[in-house]
């Protein structure tokens, strides 16, 4: 594989337009893994540097996805997932349900009491939790529930069914709406790890805060979300 320094061309660039074509002629298998950084930096002659900032490029246009520890693979096809999923409030079954790591009750900080709505250090319930698709981290969640309004909610409770099923059958609590939250995200140190991406790897950040139909907030979730398994869409009909 070779480059021409002589080009005005950054280097990477240059790596990054190679890969490229091997990548879209099906040089590389979809779920392949790549050649590593200091394989691709001998054949093309240039830095471990260079290759990493072609192969960033190339994650972010979704050609490729970094597994931690493991090393760069060829990205198949993404599913599309409606958008209006994260934010529906049907009581449908998940098709593939979040597995708790974490349960706990705690006092709330300054910032999930602002988002809340509650005082400060008031007593809210916390999971943390992860879904798995295909063996795979798809998306971290961390929810929060004010404690007062759930106070028999128990690990089991989340094992076995939904968290708005929960809220509407257990507590009998009338879901009004849900509001959604959307940014870019850097993922790093412990929620990498749990998504098992290199840090740096850019997410999804999701922020969804749930209403009851007295215009309270029951519910305040983030999620993280790994965009190279989904990409999301909405619908307008007329």
């Amino acid at each position: 594989m070779q480059i021409d320094k002589k080009l005005l061309i950054p280097l990477y660039k240059q790596v990054e337009q190679v890969l490229e074509e091997k990548l879209t002629s099906g040089k590389w298998a979809v779920g392949s893994q790549l050649p590593s950084e200091q394989e691709l930096s001998d054949l093309f002659d240039v830095s471990k540097i260079t290759v990493k900032r072609a192969i960033i490029e190339l994650v972010n246009k979704g050609y490729l996805f970094r597994q931690r520890g493991k090393g760069t693979f060829v990205l198949g096809s993404v599913k599309e997932q409606d958008i209006n999923s994260f934010i529906s409030l049907t009581t449908e079954t998940e098709e593939h349900p979040h597995e708790l790591i974490s349960f706990s009750i705690e006092d709330a900080s300054c910032e999930i009491a602002e988002k809340l709505n509650v005082q400060n250090k008031s007593q809210i319930i916390k999971l943390k939790r992860i879904k798995v698709v295909d063996s795979e981290p798809m998306a971290l969640e961390y929810t929060y529930l004010p404690y007062a309004k759930c106070s028999d909610l128990s690990p089991e409770d989340i094992n076995n069914d939904l968290v708005y099923n929960i809220l509407k059958n257990k507590f009998n609590i009338a879901l009004g709406r849900a509001k959604l939250f959307i940014n870019p995200y850097i993922v790093r140190n412990e929620k990498a790890k749990l998504l098992q991406v290199e840090p740096g790897t850019p997410v999804f950040e999701w922020e969804r805060f749930t209403y009851t139909k007295q215009e309270e907030i029951i519910e305040y979730s983030k999620f993280y979300v790994r965009q190279d398994k989904e990409t999301y869409y909405t619908e307008v009909h007329f």
